[in-house]
């Protein structure tokens, strides 16, 4: 037998013959308008009384039909084989629906509630062997126990071990892809592979399950002609996730029948009960929501993250038109629904594991949330929860004294014994708790109640985080990065370099030991590296020279139609620790990455500060106190000092060089320091701006200090090609001025170039 995807070329040619009616028959699938046809809870053929189950009723009617010539469009889904014809055949697929038996089903599934139009499918019966694209896709299917009828799956669950344990543990289910909202190529070649594997063994790929167009990527063409029958179902949304699961189960026969119809029935009262208690309130006392997804994305108005706040008796106010969802791009982007909301729900897949809230306020994607005057009333909720658990949450969340968190509680944990006791066995004390062994929503309050009440001390280091902040914008030409400008802002413990927009970042934070952070960072950038972005592509190691005492980081250039390089990186030095992550379109190049851990923290200069000390011109330095000048014997490649005569006074005057990797955060944190003298009372006289001249960068100034007798000091810092020259000089016999300052600085950036 070949398999479906060695007849690719020969299908894709006969759909180029026959156009139209080729998806028909080489899929199984159709698609048109609905014409006189209402769906209903059970859109199967041979359903033909159109309840939610197929049983001898049916056959009951069909034969009635029959005998009394009863027009098909009475009862359109009669007319089993779809044939236009009623007769003994239709009564024969029936019966081998009943019994669940070989046969084909023709359905209608949910695409039509994303288009206007129903799309017909048939696939063989029962149903197996399918392949579903989407984590929540997937567990609709364990939930009903189908999941080992899943030969295969497309979704992102690797930070989800606990949620989607059943399915990596059944002996069955094979993850051929790991792209979470479409299929990519890896994900097609992986479905491919799979085929073949399943033809080998004398079966196929029954069937391959999404939610949209979209979910298949740039494949459809290729699934229709390898003649794979597509189902299209809507296993997020509140209400049509439902029904999805329950014509997924029947299609996988009457075993799987019965456990969706009893999943489903309970849904159904869930959200009913629910649905129920919030219709005694009227509108002046329901609630106002916007909903997020992705952290700091706005949900549109028939998003499934917005459904859910509908059904929980919400009144959305996202004055966004659409299923999807749109980031938020500036500070008035959120702060356009002050005054108009009581809650922001923000959905958030988080496994069924314990999280701690300070690891989600706490988000350095949260800058323009925190602009909204109902930052504290967001709400954190778990998508990894079942959908019905979702909408009995949110209803906690609108109206606890209509339905209170323990009432969601006590219906989760019993969703959890029903339907997802699989989940006993990755806890160690054999019983999952959904109290203490998983996050379900996450309140401010919730927030407040763990943080540390006693923030610690001041951290003490010669390291300023702000000027960490600031060396980086220097050193890093971010016009062509995403999100552009980038501006700082924070203090010496703690700084960050965040963008106009998106959610990029550099974060520098001092910790009296940063190496427990940095491990933590490490054991979760080692974890990605190797494997599969949701955006298609591989995450792999940043493999550069860093003057950081350790580092570690990852970068992805995607693959999909918008491509973007994308790149996290972390590294300590000290008592600082450091963390970037950058985009750039279409994508990041080995001299990017280079570049930005280089402005992370600089490695070593390859000017030897001893060579640039010797090319100074000394005789410059005639006229200061006490000549003449020297370089000390104790300079090296690293550091070097041009300085003073030794003297009775004690004092030390100099110009040194200094080209270690901190080279530029000293120049930073002293050029400010300098900044703010200027203008300034400086013992007696006023400070005097000294500017850069021939150097890269370079600030300081002069000044008399007439109340100390009325001699000049010069003070300066400059920096060029990794190099950081200090001047500290004093003359009692010479003033300072525009002139001789500039020749003494231009001498440095001299001396620094003329050094290899």
């Amino acid at each position: 037998m070949k398999s479906n995807v060695t007849m690719i070329a020969i299908a894709v040619a006969a759909i180029v013959i026959v156009a139209g009616a080729a998806v028909f028959l080489l899929n199984g699938n159709n698609s048109g308008g609905g014409g006189d046809i209402v769906k209903g809870s059970l859109p199967v053929f041979g359903n033909a009384n159109d309840d939610d189950v197929i049983d001898d009723l049916d056959i009951a009617l069909i034969n009635s039909m029959i005998t009394e010539k009863t027009p098909i469009s009475e009862h359109p889904f009669a007319d089993a084989n779809r044939d236009g014809v009623l007769n003994s055949e239709d009564i024969s697929i029936v019966e081998k629906l009943i019994k669940g038996e070989k046969t084909q089903v023709t359905f209608v599934d949910q695409y039509d509630l994303i288009k206007s139009n129903y799309h017909y499918v048939t696939v063989d019966y029962p149903l197996k062997d399918v392949v579903t694209q989407n984590a929540d896709m997937l567990l609709l299917t364990m939930l009903i126990d189908a999941d080992d009828q899943v030969a295969g799956f497309v979704a992102n669950i690797d930070n989800y071990p606990n949620e989607f344990y059943k399915a990596t543990h059944n002996g069955v289910s094979k993850q051929v892809g790991s792209t979470a909202r479409f299929i990519a190529a890896s994900d097609w070649e992986g479905i491919k592979n799979l085929d073949i594997e399943l033809q080998e063994k004398g079966s196929k790929i029954g069937a391959i399950i999404v939610m949209s167009d979209a979910s298949l990527g740039e494949y459809k063409d290729d699934i229709e002609a390898a003649g794979i029958p597509i189902i299209y179902l809507r296993c997020t949304d509140p209400v049509n996730s439902i029904e999805a699961a329950e014509l997924l189960g029947f299609l996988m026969g009457p075993d799987y029948a019965k456990k969706a119809v009893a999943f489903s029935d309970d849904c159904r009262t869930t959200i009913a009960n629910v649905q129920k208690k919030v219709s005694k309130l009227s509108d002046s006392e329901r609630k106002h929501f916007i909903s997020l997804t992705m952290k700091i994305y706005v949900a549109e108005n028939q998003s499934q993250y917005t459904n859910l706040g509908i059904q929980a008796g919400g009144i959305e106010e996202s004055g966004l038109e659409g299923t999807s969802s749109q980031k938020l791009q500036d500070v008035e982007a959120i702060t356009k629904y002050n005054n108009k909301i009581d809650c922001m729900l923000n959905c958030s897949t988080q496994d069924c594991a314990w999280v701690d809230p300070v690891d989600l306020w706490e988000l350095t994607d949260m800058r323009f949330l925190e602009k909204s005057t109902h930052f504290e009333d967001m709400v954190w909720i778990n998508m990894s929860m079942p959908v019905p658990c979702r909408v009995m949450y949110a209803a906690a969340i609108f109206y606890p004294d209509i339905v209170s968190r323990a009432d969601a509680d006590e219906y989760l944990q019993n969703t959890v014994d029903k339907y997802m006791s699989y989940l006993d066995k990755t806890v160690s004390d054999g019983d999952f708790d959904i109290k203490t062994d998983m996050f379900t929503i996450i309140t401010y309050k919730d927030y407040e109640d763990s943080k540390d009440p006693d923030p610690g001390e001041k951290v003490i280091s010669d390291i300023d985080s702000l000027n960490v902040v600031k060396h980086f914008l220097y050193e890093m030409d971010l016009t062509d990065y995403q999100g552009v400008p980038y501006a700082a802002s924070g203090d010496d413990q703690h700084a960050q370099a965040l963008p106009t927009s998106g959610k990029y970042f550099l974060d520098a934070k001092l910790y009296k030991n940063p190496v427990p952070e940095f491990q933590k960072k490490k054991a979760e950038y080692e974890e990605k590296i190797g494997k599969q972005s949701s955006m298609g592509g591989t995450y792999i190691e940043i493999k550069v020279p860093t003057g950081l005492t350790d580092g570690i980081g990852y970068y992805v250039n995607t693959e999909n139609e918008d491509s973007i390089g994308s790149m996290y990186y972390v590294g300590y030095i000290k008592e600082c620790l450091i963390e970037v992550h950058l985009g750039k379109k279409p994508s990041l190049s080995d001299d990017d990455l280079k570049n930005i851990v280089d402005a992370m923290w600089g490695t070593d200069s390859t000017k030897s500060a001893l060579e640039v000390a010797k090319k100074f011109d000394l005789s410059l330095l005639g006229n200061m106190n006490y000549p003449p000048y020297s370089i000390s014997e104790d300079s090296t490649a690293e550091f070097a000092k041009i300085q003073c005569s030794k003297n009775d006074a004690g004092k030390d005057y100099y110009i040194t060089f200094d080209s270690r990797s901190e080279a530029l955060i000293g120049y930073m944190t002293a050029k400010q320091e300098y900044i703010e003298k200027i203008g300034q009372d400086y013992m007696g006289g006023i400070a005097v701006a000294v500017e850069k001249n021939n150097l890269e960068d370079g600030y300081g100034f002069y000044a008399q200090a007439v109340r100390q007798g009325g001699f000049w000091m010069l003070k300066f810092v400059g920096y060029q090609d990794g190099c950081f020259a200090t001047v500290y000089l004093r003359s009692d016999s010479t003033p300072f001025d525009d002139t001789n300052t500039a020749e003494i600085v231009n001498a440095i950036a001299k001396a620094i170039s003329s050094v290899n």
